[in-house]
């Protein structure tokens, strides 16, 4: 089993071969699980709290092949708009229910719940499921 307690510095050689370990967006936040690469290799992760690991952290690296994370492709939902204040009005109200959330360009994203049904309907946009990775930034969470 590979021990991760610390983040890698160096990178890869070019001829070493990446083993990913893909990653939910949840998971990526967990600081102590075990898990299995795509090739079998099981991995346990004990990173000080607060670590995050986004797509591409690699985590270590052995004789011939690297540890890298992966996004994992998740259920999500999209609304896309070329109007910033729909996408902010939508923004605004899926932060005020702690949903993590992405922000692109003209498009926001976030992880699939059924009880969202109601705020698009609320706020009359129009969401569609999708299977995507989930790229939200990872911070800290907070308390009221």
């Amino acid at each position: 089993m590979i021990l991760v307690e610390q983040l890698h510095a160096a990178a890869p050689s070019a001829d070493s071969v990446a083993d990913p370990l893909v990653l939910t967006w949840e998971e990526r936040a967990k600081t102590r699980q075990k898990l299995a690469t795509r090739d079998g290799r099981e991995v346990a992760i004990k990173l000080p709290t607060g670590t995050r690991l986004p797509p591409g952290t690699v985590l270590h690296v052995g004789d011939g092949f690297h540890v890298v994370v992966e996004a994992a492709v998740e259920d999500v939902w999209v609304v896309h708009s070329h109007h910033a204040h729909t996408l902010a009005l939508v923004a605004y109200e899926i932060g005020n229910r702690h949903f993590p959330i992405c922000i692109g360009e003209d498009s926001v994203a976030v992880l699939y719940d059924h009880t969202l049904n109601e705020l698009w309907e609320r706020l009359a946009v129009t969401a569609h499921p999708a299977q995507q990775p989930f790229l939200s930034e990872q911070r800290p969470t907070h308390n009221h």
